[in-house]
């Protein structure tokens, strides 16, 4: 096993951290709970005078992981892996955990820049969007929501002159990643069960019973007309659904353990860990030839015979190509870095805006049980007794038509149970101004909490990536573009007016009482207005976790367009980009799922051009 095994907790509550540091012993008994990754080899290629290899990967997250792993299927390839973090800790495998990873070693805390009229009830007024720097990315911090996208988001991907990635082509690739055990599902023509990617609906191995909670959603949605999805990985996405999650036994299973754990014995496979890519090399013929890298400060030039293939995110990926030279013309010459390619890196980006608008209590029996998180911790390492992720269900619609089978709306349902020391945790999640916070600190103190965000599945606004300077570690500028195009704050208004009318059903009342996040702010507008909905909405909107698009798929004629169908960047030889960055629009889903499906893709693209 090469692991390293690592706990790292910390909390605002001496209390709390005292008693999850209490559970350490018994903690690392439990270090690689399944799965485990490949040795760290960078001491050794920088012991190498001269070091070349086949493939050059970027970033060992959803995509770089699965792209290592079918590469390094062909015992001729040498294929390096390269990543700025290191192996997750042993709180990344624990699903209700999954807060503790927020601004740790093992997030890359990047923060936006300040608009003055979005992300207001955050410090700064400044989003906060966490992105994985550890092994498998950030399918090693996230909420493990396994959700592919609708059918036409893929349709409208290839209808933008991106052949071969309509969903009948994606669709097999979808079906290659995924390992369901035993079908759930009646269309099991649409699954796989033989794929890299595990995945269980949430598991019943809970110190809570969350079918009371479950049921209690699902009853409560399907009296206002909304329908239960059995499957939402088929092909019907408008309703209510039971979210399935990359788990294997309650475990978390990320990228890394998928792709990487039954590839790290090849002798042709090298992973650097703890690495960070500084520049791509590229010649004069604009052919990508090798890396420079620094590790502990020290820098390396690391050569390549076939392509560089960056999958370092929608942030880092931008950052890394303009670095390198290849970006918008204007900008670059502002850090006197040498153009190789003028291409729009870094423009187009999206993300799912979230808004955390609905707050209240709710009356589930067995969500009263005040369990203290060392005695919920202590069950889950004995017996695998998890409280869930706490995002167990979610609704579709659109707002322009609610029985419409293509949603803009998701409507994650979260519930928490009675426990002060859960609740800290999550408090991680949801990180407020503490005037904010004081503000709707008083409610649903004694009972179970339950709470709704309300995303954008489909906006029209677009954000920038932007260099901060010529220093690879120092964060680039995000710029959300959150609400810049008005069609996107209408639809939200109307959204969270549609959930209004839930919350203060009859229906809902005698299962609790719920109310929109009362800040004074807010409460000066007539209530239920669009004012005080755009209120609530330049207050609480934040990130999804899902920013995409800023390497655009897409053809030569494109001005956005960075990389072609092929994911090779255009007017660049030997180099691709293969990431969330690719996508010319966000899909209906949490991004894990599809950006893994990039990655299997990908790797058979280049099977074919280097077979």
């Amino acid at each position: 096993m090469n692991q390293t095994c690592t706990f790292n907790f910390t909390s605002t509550s001496p209390q709390l951290t005292a008693a999850i540091r209490s559970l350490t012993p018994l903690i690392l008994m439990n270090c690689q709970i399944l799965g485990s990754y490949p040795a760290d080899k960078s001491s050794y290629v920088y012991q190498q005078s001269y070091s070349e290899y086949d493939f050059i990967i970027v970033g060992a997250g959803s995509a770089g992981s699965t792209i290592a792993g079918r590469l390094s299927e062909i015992p001729a390839w040498k294929v390096l892996l390269i990543e700025a973090g290191t192996d997750p800790p042993i709180n990344s495998d624990i699903p209700f955990l999954y807060p503790t990873l927020r601004h740790s070693a093992y997030d890359w805390n990047y923060t936006t820049e300040v608009t003055g009229d979005t992300c207001l009830a955050f410090p700064g007024n400044r989003c906060t969007w966490p992105r994985g720097k550890a092994l498998g990315g950030s399918s090693s911090i996230n909420t493990l929501v396994a959700i592919r996208g609708n059918p036409r988001d893929y349709d409208y991907w290839e209808s933008l002159g991106n052949p071969g990635w309509g969903y009948k082509h994606v669709l097999k690739y979808f079906k290659k990643l995924e390992r369901l055990r035993v079908s759930k599902y009646k269309d099991e023509a649409a699954h796989g069960y033989s794929g890299k990617v595990f995945e269980e609906l949430s598991t019943n191995k809970t110190v809570y019973d969350i079918t009371e909670a479950k049921n209690y959603i699902a009853n409560f949605a399907t009296k206002f007309g909304y329908k239960i999805v059995e499957d939402i990985n088929a092909h019907n996405q408008a309703g209510i659904t039971f979210i399935p999650c990359t788990l294997r036994n309650n475990v978390r299973w990320n990228t890394a353990k998928a792709y990487l754990e039954h590839a790290k014995d090849r002798r042709n496979l090298t992973l650097m860990k703890g690495t960070m890519v500084t520049k791509i090399l590229i010649n004069d013929r604009n052919k990508a030839y090798g890396v420079e890298v620094c590790k502990n400060g020290k820098y390396k030039r690391i050569y390549c015979r076939k392509e560089v293939i960056v999958s370092a995110g929608a942030i880092n990926s931008p950052q890394l190509l303009m670095l390198s030279g290849i970006g918008p013309q204007n900008h670059l010459s502002k850090f006197k870095i040498k153009v190789k390619q003028n291409l729009c890196v870094g423009c187009n980006l999206r993300d799912h805006l979230s808004v955390h608008s609905y707050i209240g209590a709710i009356q589930l029996e067995s969500y009263k049980k005040n369990l203290d998180i060392s005695y919920i911790l202590k069950q889950y390492l004995i017996k695998r007794s998890d409280i869930g992720t706490g995002f167990d269900t979610c609704l579709f619609f659109n707002t322009t038509g609610y029985q419409s089978d293509y949603p803009n709306i998701q409507v994650t349902y979260t519930i928490l149970p009675m426990s002060t020391s859960v609740r800290s945790i999550y408090e991680k999640v949801r990180e407020m101004k503490p005037s904010i916070k004081k503000e709707t600190s008083a409610f649903t103190k004694d009972d179970p909490l339950f709470q709704m965000d309300v995303a954008l599945l489909k906006p029209k606004s677009q954000g920038r990536i932007f260099l901060n300077s010529r220093d690879p570690f120092e964060h680039p500028k995000i710029f959300t573009g959150y609400l810049t195009e008005k069609d996107d704050l209408y639809a939200l208004i109307e959204a969270l007016r549609v959930t209004d009318t839930l919350v203060r059903s009859k229906a809902f009342k005698q299962y609790g009482t719920m109310q929109s996040i009362p800040i004074l702010r807010c409460l000066l507008q007539v209530p239920y207005s669009d004012k005080y909905y755009e209120c609530l909405i330049r207050h609480f909107g934040t990130t999804k976790y899902h920013p995409a698009g800023t390497c655009k798929m897409g053809p030569s004629k494109d001005p956005d367009a960075v990389v072609s169908s092929e994911l090779k960047v255009h007017g660049i030889q030997g180099m691709r980009v293969a990431d969330a960055s690719i996508m010319p629009q966000v899909p209906n889903a949490n991004l894990n799922i599809p950006v893994i499906m990039i990655g299997e893709k990908v790797s058979d693209m280049i099977k074919k051009d280097w077979s």
